[in-house]
């Protein structure tokens, strides 16, 4: 149990309530009870239906109950508790005997790793980094502190990441990208794939995504980029920092993706396109050529969310349309025959 206190010191607000009030958990705010904890982000909740112990607001909040911390962000104070509550607990605390780890392998310390897991030729593995049962990681790998590797994970020889770098079971680091060419005859030929995957720090890697590697420079995700499951993040993609991609999305070769950019699922993107900073991508929309300024785009091909909004009242109602122009032939050609005679 920690005190109201102890919480708003935690998560730095300013408390508004009873400071030695005890709570267990956290919980949401249609479920928590008068011991728990929950948190919300607008003013237009019906509070007489709420039974938490206390609330997290925002700090210009004008919700009124018995006992609020004010925040800057109550969705990310909410989170900080959830670890407080709910701390991380290894899937193991030492290497495993039935792991297999290179002699020329460098592990730093704290480092655990799971039974049946395989740390290759030359390897470098960062303090306090977690790796659990399955993991594959070839040789020349160099991976940052404190990663936490789920299992059934591929890492490929060569791939490079930095910290705090979160990857989910199953995704596959570093496989060969998607490059062919094809001889007179239209036989497909393979093209070697050479070149590398660089991530950054304080990433997320969803599970079953598949981030390729370049055919001979790199494909690069920087810092605090995240990828929600089965994304595939093709060879030689340049990505900036802050960007999250939503579950089903593909992103085609040496696609370019500027900072903050955030895309809804299943979206498309064909091969070197360019997209500028601070772009919000609609679900589904299909994305070809250059988006050279800032906005929310939707739609295939894409276009700005209020052309697409116009575009797509006016494709709703087509079949009115159809029967609207009809009639409006039959009269003008009745009009027509009239003025004949």
């Amino acid at each position: 149990m920690i005190s109201l206190k102890e919480i708003t010191q935690t998560i730095d607000g300013k408390l508004k309530g009873d400071p030695d009030l005890r709570i267990t958990s956290v919980n949401s705010i249609d479920k928590a009870n008068k011991d728990e904890i929950s948190f919300s982000v607008e003013d237009t909740i019906d509070t007489e239906k709420v039974k938490a112990g206390a609330l997290i607001v925002s700090k210009d909040s004008k919700i009124r109950y018995p006992n609020l911390i004010y925040v800057a962000h109550p969705y990310a104070a909410f989170a900080r508790l959830l670890e407080l509550f709910f701390p991380h607990r290894r899937f193991n605390e030492t290497i495993d005997p039935n792991a297999y780890v290179a002699d020329s392998a460098v592990i730093g310390k704290n480092v655990s790793i799971g039974i049946f897991s395989y740390i290759g030729d030359r390897c470098v593995i960062g303090d306090a980094c977690e790796i659990h049962a399955g993991v594959k990681i070839y040789h020349d790998v160099k991976i940052g502190k404190n990663c936490l590797v789920y299992s059934n994970v591929v890492i490929r020889e060569g791939v490079e990441i930095g910290d705090n770098v979160i990857i989910q079971p199953g995704a596959v680091i570093g496989a060969d990208g998607f490059g062919f060419t094809r001889l007179a005859d239209g036989t497909p030929v393979k093209i070697p794939q050479k070149g590398n995957v660089v991530i950054g720090n304080n990433c997320e890697i969803g599970a079953n995504t598949c981030i390729d590697r370049s055919t001979i420079e790199e494909t690069r995700l920087n810092d605090y980029i995240k990828l929600d499951n089965l994304v595939q993040i093709g060879h030689n993609v340049r990505i900036g920092k802050g960007t999250a991609i939503a579950a089903l999305s593909g992103i085609s070769g040496s696609v370019e993706i500027g900072e903050n950019v955030i895309m809804g699922g299943q979206v498309g993107v064909a091969d070197h396109a360019k997209i500028t900073d601070e772009v919000m991508v609609a679900a589904k929309t299909g994305i070809h050529g250059h988006v050279k300024k800032k906005g929310i785009i939707a739609g295939i091909p894409y276009q700005d969310l209020s052309s697409w909004k116009k575009s797509y009242a006016i494709f709703k109602n087509l079949e009115k349309y159809i029967e609207r122009i009809k009639q409006l032939e039959k009269k003008i050609k009745k009009y027509e025959m009239e003025e004949d005679k």
